[in-house]
């Protein structure tokens, strides 16, 4: 396994020659001397020359395993003040903080996060960048519990199965992968003595995401992962109608085809639409039929994901795991429709557990212990037994 300085002389390379390919003079580990007679270490300096101007950044490389703060930032804007350069550009192959994204802003700096790199990195030899983008933005969480921990819970869980001729066939420590989502949402808050007047402000959140079932998730030490809002991909006219009714509560469709200005019958199917979907339900009012949300917006601020001394930067060293099947592009839609928000970055996390496939009268199916909390999480329970003969058990 490279170690952190591998790593980071690895990322340095990988820039460089990205720079290179686009017309470039380049240099790396350079030291220069600013206007206040201060040197400063560049990881990589880059000229374009143009006709009538030439360009020039200085980039700042970090290979780490946790997420760079507004510190770092702020020493890159004194160097690109001081050297008097075009940019600077802060590469890392983590993620920002929202303080460090905040301070960025006015200031001529970009932020490349893992997400940033490792698609621009496809401009480069893929032969030669396929090892590198391995680690970058993939990270997996150290299980706390150990497998014979785990077992004896396990055991537990099916002695009755195993009193009735069940069997524990095959066990292994499994990563199941969520997203982790740096997000900017609107969120509105009350002001004034009688709170009469409502406030719009964006606001920095980070959330759990399930991409194999489809759910917005919220991390509890004591109970794992809790999975909430069902993630469901809608037509156009469905994610309109969706987002009046969550602003507005129960209408009647004639009300709703008003606000989305077509005819009642269009917005009775785009309701039917809806109601098939479960995500709206139908009440009567009197002699009047509303329809309204059954599911609502959880409040971004109050949810909250693994902590970060957990995380451990790369893929699993050992056990088996599936990959992700929802895109960042079905995400990105779905928190636009809850909190007219947007995604800033995503890293794909693998949380551990022990799973555990059980065969009982011809009955087969999967128990999985939470290695964070040592618990049956009875819901990865029934997604990976739906899973059965797909998993690579």
């Amino acid at each position: 396994m490279e170690s952190g300085y591998e790593k980071g002389l690895r990322l340095k390379e990988m820039v460089a020659r990205l720079f290179r390919s686009k017309g470039y003079d380049v240099k790396h580990n350079v030291r220069l001397i600013g206007r206040s007679g201060v040197e400063h270490q560049i990881d990589v300096f880059a000229e374009y020359r143009a006709p009538l101007h030439t360009s020039k950044i200085i980039i700042e490389c970090k290979a780490y395993d946790k997420p760079v703060g507004k510190d770092v930032v702020m020493k890159l804007i004194h160097e690109v003040q001081d050297l008097g350069v075009d940019r600077g550009i802060l590469i890392t192959t983590s993620y920002f903080t929202p303080d460090a994204v905040a301070t960025a802003e006015g200031y001529n700096i970009d932020l490349w996060d893992g997400v940033k790199l490792r698609e621009l990195l496809k401009d480069v030899e893929k032969v030669e960048v396929e090892k590198f983008t391995e680690f970058i933005n993939v990270f997996h969480i150290r299980p706390v519990i150990s497998v014979n921990d785990a077992m004896v819970t396990i055991n537990k869980e099916v002695k009755d199965a195993l009193k009735r001729g069940g069997t524990i066939e095959r066990c292994s420590l499994f990563f199941y992968p969520y997203y982790e989502l740096d997000l900017e949402v609107r969120i509105y808050e009350s002001r004034g003595v009688f709170k009469r007047k409502i406030e719009e402000k964006i606001a920095s959140v980070t959330v759990f995401v399930d991409p194999v079932e489809g759910r917005l998730c919220n991390y509890d030490p004591k109970m794992g992962v809790i999975r909430l809002v069902p993630i469901l991909e809608l037509t156009d006219d469905e994610a309109r109608a969706f987002r009046i009714l969550l602003e507005r509560g129960a209408l009647t469709v004639s009300a709703l085809a008003a606000l989305l200005n077509c005819s009642t019958a269009k917005a009775r199917k785009v309701v039917q639409g809806l109601v098939a979907k479960n995500i709206i339900g139908m009440m009567q009012q009197g002699r009047q039929t509303l329809y309204g949300p059954k599911i609502g917006a959880p409040n971004p601020m109050l949810m909250r994901t693994v902590p970060l001394d957990l995380k451990i930067l790369g893929e699993p060293d050992s056990g088996v795991r599936i990959l992700p099947r929802l895109s960042i592009a079905a995400v990105e839609s779905f928190v636009n429709l809850l909190w007219r928000g947007r995604v800033r970055g995503h890293r794909v996390v693998f949380y551990p557990y022990f799973v555990c496939k059980i065969s009982e009268y011809g009955k087969r199916y999967i128990k999985a212990v939470d290695l964070l909390t040592n618990r049956i999480d009875d819901n990865m329970s029934r997604i990976l037994t739906a899973l059965y003969d797909q998993l690579p058990l």
